[in-house]
Order: structure tokens, then sequence, then C-alpha cells
């Protein structure tokens, strides 16, 4: 597909870091676009997202291992949304945020896979679409993301939020260096790792390490191109046969 061919689509694949290859695999039910994607119990779920000017609120999980390998749909989330944050938390399925085609939103919502059922959780502080969220320990963090109409300032933000899942409370954690939405999070030996994403100007190559103990940020090796609406995941790393 050329650069200037964008088109939303359904298809998946699937990388194998030891053979350093992608295959496909089944395409999903319903093409997507700024989708969120989160793992409960080896299912892949594919949550809300957009096609043309339809906004989703219906996701689809896909049992990595089953026999019927092919996408299902489950309930729907209470709200349409787009550019979202998903994450996953003692297996429940968090919808964090996202733009629902009128406002950027606070809305947090989570789905109970052994019920089929959503729940609404305490919001935001900060609206905001094109966030990124991780979980670590007891707490679930979103970082950065596109401000709410009520925020004043850059539109880019470098806050980050923290969730308790214990007490069901936000709270602000110490804020990014550098102001970043369509930005990933993912997280490593208890620390928080944001990357890449948009600062309002570039497509932005910094990482950055956040300390939940010192409650301090770092920047790490930056990426080799600055890139936005990207994702990023954990794998285990494949090790070299010795004969090669």
């Amino acid at each position: 597909m050329r650069m200037n061919e964008n088109k939303d689509c359904r298809d998946v694949e699937r990388y194998d870091p030891f053979m350093n290859k992608w295959t496909s695999i089944s395409p999903m039910l319903y093409a997507r676009n700024r989708l969120g994607v989160g793992v409960i119990d080896n299912n892949i779920y594919a949550v809300g997202g957009s096609c043309g000017q339809q906004i989703y609120s219906s996701v689809e999980l896909f049992a990595v291992g089953a026999s019927a390998q092919s996408w299902v749909e489950v309930a729907s989330m209470h709200i349409p949304r787009i550019g979202l944050a998903v994450c996953t938390h003692s297996r429940l399925l968090y919808a964090i945020g996202g733009f629902d085609g009128r406002r950027r939103l606070g809305d947090v919502e989570t789905y109970n896979p052994d019920t089929n059922t959503w729940k609404r959780q305490q919001s935001l502080r900060a609206g905001r679409c094109g966030a990124a969220a991780a979980s670590l320990d007891e707490y679930i963090y979103v970082v950065g993301g596109y401000a709410s109409d009520n925020i004043e300032g850059a539109m880019q933000l470098d806050l980050i939020e923290r969730y308790d899942t214990i007490t069901q409370q936000w709270s602000f954690v110490k804020s990014m260096n550098c102001r970043r939405s369509g930005l990933s999070c993912v997280t490593l030996d208890k620390h928080l790792f944001t990357i890449g994403g948009y600062d309002g100007k570039n497509f932005s190559s910094v990482v950055e390490i956040y300390d939940p103990k010192k409650d301090e940020w770092s920047y790490g090796t930056p990426l080799t191109r600055g890139r936005s609406g990207h994702g990023s995941a954990l794998t285990v790393e494949p090790t070299l046969d010795n004969d090669e």
C-alpha cells in the first residue's frame, strides 16, 4: 500500500521473534483504526476504534491457540470511542479516555471476561485521547495524550495519572519531560517506558523511563526514527544458534 492510500483495515499479523518473521492470521470482523488492544488469558481483545465516519463501541476477541482461529464479538463498551488507551490488570480490561466524535473523554470502564460485562469506573482527572496506558504493581498509569477541551495551553500532554486499583482513585504523579500524544508505553523491571509519539510539531523518537519509587523520569536510548500511533509490546529475547 502506498503512503497516500491509507485505509481502515481488518488485517492482523503475528511476529515470531525466533524466526524474525511476520505471518498473517485471521482478520478481525471489522476494519478498525485507532483502536485499543489488550490481552487476558491468551485472549486478544480489539477494542473500539473507527472505520470511516463510524466510531465503534464494539469489542472482538481472538483466542490464541484455540481450534477455531477466528475473531468473535463480545459485549460492547458503554461509550463508542477512538484513540483510547487500553491495558489489563487483575483479569480486567480497562478502556480509558479516547474521543467519541464530539469530545475528548475522561471516561473509564472495565470489562470482566467472566461475566462478559462492562462497568463504569472513576473518570480521569484530565480527559484525553491518544494516550498510552500500562499496569505496574497495583497501579495503572495513563501517560500523555491529546488534551481535553477544558485544559488550557499546549494540546499535547506531559501529564501522568495513576489509578490505585485498591482505593479506585486517580492521582497525578510527576509529568514527563516531553509532551506527546500517539505514544506507546510498556513496563519492564518495575519501570515505565514511554516511547515515541507526536509533540505537536514532529514525530518523536524520545524514550523516557519512569521510576515509581523515586517519582522521577530519565531519558532512555531514543528510537532510530520518530514515530506516532504505533504499538509496543514485550517478548522474550531470542538467542542465536551457536552455528550461525
